[in-house]
């Protein structure tokens, strides 16, 4: 008899335009064909053809944020709880456990969930899937800010490491997509990336010199989109006028969408048709210089053979591409090494190509979906389900 398994998400999973919204997919994709699913979220709209579950919607509760701001205020949570915090969880749960459980496994998205969500989990096995620890982020943007907002920042990373580290011992395993995350969440966690979808090889043209994508609300996008179009874009179109770029991703601000059109610049928000408006772009581009985890933007450019030029924290936690990785950090030197391939086609193919072959070889998403299945519920998890 398949085992009944609850996932927990504080966000709606579809379009999957945020890791964790997309980890989600990710779980329900693995899991479907192994297990009964139930999912636990905010509403939305289930889109067509995706796997079996059940799905309960957990309400919007103006209640509950006021009752959660008061815990935050007084018991030293982060402020970044309060993200997953107003709604009925309790509401959504309760009923869940009572039609469909008892369940065997409940997975958990985020540390931010956990102080809402715990006490209500009666399932057998808990995993709590962290992604990455959210401390180390802030902890970098602390770092880059000045004044009062630096001191605000440090004092959320550190509520929000303790959060991480208690949610932690509370949980059976705890999983992140880095290994270079595990050190925040203990000895009980692993790491464990979703993978990349492989689609057919690019055979049409590539009409983008350059590509730069992801949600460009997230601070650490934002960032880099204001840094390649202040810095690093300019460089590249003195040396090559007629150089294109593409700015690509949901919630594009307005100091991107007002340089669509201008300078080659080309911005797409949202982004439609992503695996095809990949393989237009030669060579991606990601000078990102906040954020923890592990990218998924990156695979995405490699698994479309596109030349890659990024900075360290682009490509953290993600050695075998950056060992054929283009890494630099300093907007010349990035501007530069994007003109070198710009002008050898044939070279940044090649490196296209090797980008290839360590999706296909390291981060299929076959055999991610297997470790997660495993992951939630142990031992031999059952076939890996179609796709790749």
């Amino acid at each position: 008899m398949a085992e009944k398994v609850l996932l927990v998400s504080s966000r709606f999973p579809w379009p999957p335009v945020t890791g964790d919204r997309g980890r989600v997919v990710a779980w329900l994709e693995a899991l479907a064909p192994r297990a009964n699913v139930t999912l636990v979220a905010p509403d939305g709209r289930v889109p067509a053809g995706v796997p079996p579950f059940r799905f309960v919607t957990a309400h919007r509760s103006a209640v509950r944020l006021a009752a959660a701001a008061w815990r935050t205020a007084t018991a030293g949570l982060p402020v970044t709880a309060l993200l997953a915090a107003g709604y009925d969880w309790p509401g959504a749960l309760v009923p869940a456990e009572r039609e469909w459980g008892p369940f065997d496994v409940a997975v958990v998205l985020l540390a931010r969930l956990d102080p809402w969500v715990f006490p209500h989990l009666r399932a057998k096995r808990r995993v709590l899937d962290a992604i990455d620890s959210l401390a180390g982020n802030l902890e970098e943007r602390a770092r880059a800010a000045r004044g009062p907002a630096c001191f605000l920042w440090r004092l959320e990373s550190r509520r929000t490491a303790r959060l991480e580290r208690d949610a932690a011992a509370r949980y059976d395993r705890v999983l992140v997509i880095a290994e270079s995350e595990r050190a925040a969440f203990g000895e009980r966690s692993s790491a464990i990336f979703h993978g990349v979808r492989l689609e057919r090889r690019a055979t049409g043209p590539r009409d983008f010199d350059v590509g730069f994508w992801g949600r460009l609300a997230y601070f650490a996008n934002r960032d880099a989109a204001a840094f390649l179009l202040e810095e690093i874009w300019p460089r590249i179109r003195r040396a090559k006028p007629d150089a294109s770029l593409l700015i690509a991703g949901a919630d594009a601000p307005a100091f991107v969408r007002r340089r669509s059109g201008r300078d080659g610049i080309t911005v797409i928000s949202p982004m439609a048709e992503r695996s095809a408006l990949l393989r237009r772009v030669r060579v991606a581009l990601f000078p990102v210089r906040y954020g923890s985890g592990q990218s998924t933007r990156v695979p995405e450019a490699a698994e479309a053979s596109c030349a890659l030029v990024a900075t360290p924290e682009a490509v953290r936690g993600l050695d075998a591409i950056a060992a054929e990785a283009v890494v630099e950090r300093e907007p010349e030197r990035l501007a530069a090494r994007v003109l070198e391939l710009l002008t050898d086609p044939t070279a940044a193919a090649a490196q296209g190509e090797r980008l290839r072959l360590v999706v296909e070889r390291e981060l299929s998403r076959s055999e991610a979906y297997r470790r997660l299945a495993e992951a939630a519920l142990g031992g031999d998890a059952g076939a890996a389900p179609g796709g790749r």
